[in-house]
């Protein structure tokens, strides 16, 4: 009975409160112009007695609404944060509470308050007064957490950079790099280096020079994923991407027009929605890029971009660093061993000159004995011996003299239009002996246009790269063309099913007096002259020649020749395949 005595009074002094605000004008245009919320809560009763215009602005409800439900404060607060709101309450020592909570307003939105309570007692009421002044602060906070990040990221290069600038491998270097927060939901990463950088263009070769896979996908197993990465690296169309001084990004290759249709089922094959590719740029000189391929759709923020530039040119410093030693490394070692090359060349072209020199001696000799007679059949015989050496000691003149003018620049090119077809037709008889012991086939195209070439040298490289497949794969096996058209220009591929070639002497056997480990000791015969002389004849053509990587037996040997169209074009961008 005396609780409803009471109501009328709490009422009283509700209106009372309210009224205060209301009457004093002074008092009213404060209130109606500061961006905190004040409420006052009465206690004894839950209700609230007075509430400030910037309630509506910052909750987004009406003021009427709260004095309807007290209840709507709590129920707007997020609920990650109610417990800790309603779990804290001012004390009667008159000191504050500040507190900070997120509310979610009726429109859907966050925002962030910053609230301080405290009681006061009116000694004409029962119980005490609960004050609050809120605060919107979302764009403070905002402001924080982007301050914070900027700082999380600068200690992150700072770190980063140290460890690369210390890092002594090229894989140590990628590895650290890929650690970036922007960078380690990445599948697989490349550091692909042109191998002879000059300004801001792509050189005619490019290497693998580090690989990275993330941990996250060891265990995940895609069928002949090496040999896609390989085709991946091979196709124009991808490195027609590459860009000298910004990052080229792919979000979603299903829908980028940037990519053919080759390099995408390549990627989606590979499990990739999203590629991004970074420039490294060092002293002037467009090295290579950063490839990272990602298995989800990947969009990077404005303020990712910066960040990783620096570190991706923190590691072009290093990498390039690491090239420099290696290089030098590498010079010092050939310095050392000059007179060793020197006096191998000297045996070795001492050794290819006197084999069939003895063997044309030796026979002519016989052939004048006048102690014994040889019938027609013999000395048939004799003579096709002594054809067959002095045509060998011709071809290794021949190959010494196309070595020399090619080193020299001097060798004569005389490209013109002409049909694949018809010079693979005129090389056909050379092509036959060659592979008397093996099943000779090609496969080109019929609607094959045109190439601009030199058609003598063209045949030359042909008949050496079916010479190097017949000298070195098993008596039987099929040694087989191919060829195809590829942006501008045509690719040929010569396939033979012998021993194959290890990826660490792809780029070995192309130099000149080499030839693999694995066949040094074998019967064939040769002075590891004719892949030099290809890769001179195809690259003085504007074409590249390398050695695909395969997963089974035998080798391919790769090369490409302009299209007729495309005769005034810059030499194909490429690389040695990994």
């Amino acid at each position: 009975m005396a609780r409803m005595i009471d109501l009328p009074k709490k009422e009283e002094a509700r209106l009372d409160i309210k009224a205060l605000f209301e009457s004093n004008s002074s008092l009213k245009q404060l209130l109606q112009n500061v961006k905190q919320v004040l409420w006052i809560l009465d206690l004894s009763t839950d209700q609230i007695v007075y509430v400030s215009p910037a309630f509506e602005i910052v909750w987004g409800l009406s003021c009427e609404s709260l004095y309807a439900d007290p209840l709507a404060l709590i129920k707007s607060i997020h609920p990650e944060d109610r417990v800790k709101v309603m779990a804290a309450t001012p004390d009667d020592n008159l000191k504050a509470l500040n507190q900070s909570y997120r509310i979610l307003r009726p429109d859907g939105s966050l925002r962030w308050i910053y609230a301080q309570t405290f009681l006061i007692r009116d000694e004409s009421a029962d119980g005490p007064y609960q004050v609050c002044f809120a605060e919107d602060i979302t764009d403070q906070r905002r402001v924080d957490q982007t301050l914070r990040k900027a700082l999380a990221r600068s200690r992150e290069q700072f770190t980063l950079s140290r460890r690369m600038s210390l890092a002594r491998k090229p894989e140590v270097v990628l590895k650290t790099l890929m650690s970036a927060s922007e960078l380690r939901s990445a599948r697989r990463a490349f550091v692909l280096f042109f191998e002879s950088p000059q300004g801001y263009s792509p050189s005619h070769e490019i290497e693998l020079v580090a690989s990275w896979s993330s941990p996250a996908y060891l265990t995940v197993t895609i069928p002949n994923e090496a040999l896609t990465e390989s085709s991946l690296f091979e196709d124009l169309a991808l490195l027609d991407l590459f860009h000298p001084s910004k990052p080229v990004i792919i979000s979603e290759i299903s829908q980028d027009q940037r990519l053919t249709h080759a390099v995408r089922d390549l990627l989606l094959d590979m499990q990739i929605q999203s590629v991004a590719i970074f420039p490294m740029v060092a002293l002037g000189n467009w090295l290579g890029c950063l490839l990272t391929l990602f298995p989800k759709e990947k969009y990077f923020e404005a303020v990712e971009i910066p960040n990783i530039k620096v570190l991706v040119d923190q590691a072009t410093i290093t990498l390039f660093n690491l090239k420099l030693l290696e290089t030098e490394a590498e010079s010092r070692h050939e310095a050392e061993r000059a007179n060793e090359i020197k006096t191998r060349f000297l045996a070795m072209i001492s050794h290819e000159l006197r084999t069939p020199l003895t063997s044309i001696k030796g026979f002519t000799t016989t052939l004048l004995a006048e102690d014994v007679t040889w019938d027609a059949n013999e000395q048939r015989d004799f003579i096709q011996t002594i054809q067959q050496e002095t045509n060998r000691l011709q071809e290794l003149i021949d190959h010494l003299l196309d070595l020399s003018r090619l080193e020299a620049g001097m060798l004569p090119i005389s490209p013109a239009p002409h049909s694949l077809h018809e010079i693979l037709e005129d090389a056909l008889p050379q092509l036959h002996s060659l592979t008397g012991a093996h099943t000779l086939t090609s496969h080109l195209p019929a609607n094959l246009p045109p190439v601009y070439v030199d058609a003598r040298r063209i045949a030359q490289v042909l008949v050496n790269l079916v010479r190097n497949a017949s000298a070195y794969s098993p008596k039987g096996t099929e040694i087989s063309l191919w060829a195809s058209v590829r942006k501008g220009f045509v690719q040929v591929d010569v396939k033979d099913q012998g021993p194959g070639i290890p990826p660490d002497e792809h780029k070995r056997v192309f130099k000149a007096f080499q030839r693999g480990a694995s066949v040094e000791n074998s019967a064939a015969q040769g002075a590891g002259l004719g892949l030099a002389i290809c890769k001179g004849l195809v690259e003085t053509q504007g074409g590249r020649i390398w050695i695909k990587k395969k997963t089974t037996p035998g080798a391919t040997i790769s090369f490409t020749i302009p299209l007729a169209h495309s005769e005034n074009t810059s030499p194909e961008p490429a690389q040695e395949e990994k």
